[in-house]
């Protein structure tokens, strides 16, 4: 992960990956989550996404990760909050108020310790921010991180330009990242935006044990 690239994207305001509404394939598919209304959902690279605050209206705990210390500044702030800063291990720092804990750090950093008490996961952002290596490492990093029956909401994006981020990732590579780990389920496609992109829902459950395969293993050491 380019962490220079991300905090100049920050500074700079050049963060066309925000969006200031609720992604609209979020209310439409949260019932799919098993747990109901209770407990703590993950969101990776959330920067200051006002999805985390729809998941906090619905009654989660949100636990977040985000590169920027400006992003996340900037979501409290917005809200009027002012977070406790805590250090933590491995580089990483947290930032609590309300139903918000979101640390400030690298998401590979995060263990599975920390993500113990996660109902469930929203990646809105996340996959698709990462070049096509680091997405290996990514997948298999959450499925070490998340206890067998997790369910997980993710939206990718499909489009045909060669360059990113985002990245386009359709379900073909989706099914090769995620399904040795995950049972995986495609949603909905969303119509194309005026950039012609697709963005595409899915939902997927951790299956019972974290395995991987001789591809993916090869793909992880290049």
């Amino acid at each position: 992960m380019d962490k220079a690239f991300w905090h100049q994207r920050w500074q700079d305001g050049r963060i066309g990956f925000h969006q200031d509404e609720v992604h609209p394939a979020l209310p439409g598919h949260w019932r799919y989550t098993p747990h109901g209304a209770s407990g703590q959902v993950f969101v990776p690279l959330c920067g200051k996404s006002n999805d985390m605050v729809w998941l906090a209206e619905q009654g989660w705990q949100v636990v977040g990760v985000e590169l920027s210390e400006k992003a996340i500044i900037d979501f409290f702030d917005a809200r009027q909050l002012e977070p406790v800063r805590t250090e933590v291990a491995d580089s990483l720092l947290l930032f609590e108020a309300g139903a918000y804990q979101i640390y400030c750090g690298d998401f590979f950093h995060l263990h599975r310790a920390q993500m113990a008490d996660i109902c469930t996961v929203y990646d809105r952002a996340s996959l698709v921010a990462l070049p096509e290596a680091l997405r290996h490492r990514y997948a298999f990093h959450m499925a070490q991180m998340l206890s067998p029956g997790v369910s997980v909401l993710l939206i990718s994006l499909e489009h045909e330009k060669s360059s990113g981020p985002p990245f386009s990732v359709e379900e073909d590579e989706i099914r090769w990242l995620f399904g040795s780990n995950f049972e995986i389920q495609p949603l909905e496609r969303l119509p194309e935006d005026d950039r012609n992109v697709t963005d595409v829902a899915y939902r997927m459950v951790r299956k019972g044990r974290t395995g991987m395969s001789e591809a993916q293993k090869k793909a992880m050491r290049c």
